[in-house]
């Protein structure tokens, strides 16, 4: 009786997950196609490049992905949501791509003891898909030195446009024009390391 009980009672949880499954929302991440540079001893880095906690609108530190419907209106989608807080990823991915794009320059979210030559501090107003079919990025970077004076405060906005529909489709482009947002933004950290 007891091998019969454990039969019907897999079958049974067998066929839950499969019904519960279908009705699970999809999870969405950023790409990040670099992994953070290796560390450098001190004496052959050009300097340490702290990226700070990105700060985003409130309407943006929700799980669900963010679609702009009309001039006025956004949706927050329930069953297309981001897999970790969005703010973490895009700081993860600036630090990614950064590291990538200034070799020589420590790039890395945390400073050894309070050692950092610049600091990069970024605010995201507008990351989401428009009902133009494009993404959306908006906000602005500030750069600052050791001391706290801003080097370098100006703002970004971006439009990819959407390769075809659908939520993958949003996220690769929004990862896109993240990428390129750091990509841009790389040399300007450059002089501003070289102008020490």
């Amino acid at each position: 009786m007891k091998p019969i009980r454990l039969v019907l009672l897999c079958g049974v949880l067998t066929m839950t997950g499969c019904a519960s499954s279908g009705n699970a929302p999809a999870m969405f991440l950023l790409d990040q196609h670099h992994s953070p540079a290796e560390p450098q001893s001190a004496t052959n880095e050009d300097g340490v490049l702290v990226v700070e906690p990105v700060r985003i609108s409130p309407y943006l530190d929700e799980s669900g992905i963010v679609y702009q419907t009309t001039a006025h209106r956004v949706a927050i989608a329930n069953n297309n949501r981001w897999a970790a807080p969005l703010a973490g990823q895009l700081r993860d991915a600036l630090e990614s791509e950064l590291a990538a794009a200034l070799p020589g320059i420590r790039v890395q979210q945390r400073s050894d003891a309070d050692r950092a030559d610049l600091r990069l501090a970024t605010r995201v107003d507008a990351f989401m898909g428009h009902y133009d079919g494009h993404a959306h990025i908006a906000g602005h970077w500030q750069l600052m030195d050791a001391n706290g004076a801003t080097l370098l405060r100006e703002p970004f906005q971006r439009r990819v446009a959407l390769e075809e529909d659908g939520y993958d489709a949003l996220v690769e482009s929004l990862s896109s024009g993240w990428r390129t947002n750091a990509r841009e933004l790389a040399p300007r950290i450059r002089a501003a390391m070289n102008s020490r």
